[in-house]
């Protein structure tokens, strides 16, 4: 998860112009940002939360190694490129699941790595391990419930 003041970016934009979007962005994503503040903080905060579910931080990959698509559909999707790919890859992750919302003066990313196993949700990483009993019971509730209703989530693909 990350959060970002939009006043923060707004001041960056103004301060270095197109060469912090160069930095930051993929040309897709420069084209979709355009001259907007609060959707660049959107896109930030997202490479933020995604590179804390890789374990990396932004120093251990490149900003542009993360790159936040929008799907026909609105949904926020995530594709990553070099290390970031590798990382994912490492940790078994066959996708970033994301989601951003920003209102007026923040931006927001949560985000979380998932794996699937047979056409089944797998909870990423060892957060299995973290739970105690009440939680397992619920996540297996969870999962029966998800198999009765077909319940899918939102998860863009790396590639």
């Amino acid at each position: 998860m990350d959060i970002i003041k939009v006043a923060r970016i707004r001041d960056t934009l103004a301060r270095f112009g197109p060469r912090f979007s160069r930095r930051v962005l993929t040309p897709a994503e420069q084209r979709y940002v355009r001259d907007r503040p609060e959707t660049f903080a959107g896109r930030w905060a997202a490479k933020e939360a995604v590179s804390k579910v890789l374990g990396l931080g932004v120093r251990g990959i490149g900003w542009r190694d993360i790159e936040v698509e929008r799907l026909p559909t609105g949904q926020p999707s995530v594709r990553l490129h070099g290390r970031a790919a590798q990382r994912a890859d490492q940790l078994g992750m066959d996708r970033i699941a994301l989601s951003i919302t920003h209102e007026s003066d923040y931006a927001v990313a949560i985000a979380f790595g998932v794996r699937t196993a047979g056409g089944r949700y797998v909870f990423p990483l060892d957060i299995e391990e973290r739970l105690d009993d009440r939680e397992r019971r619920l996540l297996a509730r969870m999962e029966r419930l998800r198999g009765r209703h077909g319940a899918v989530a939102a998860e863009g693909e790396h590639g």
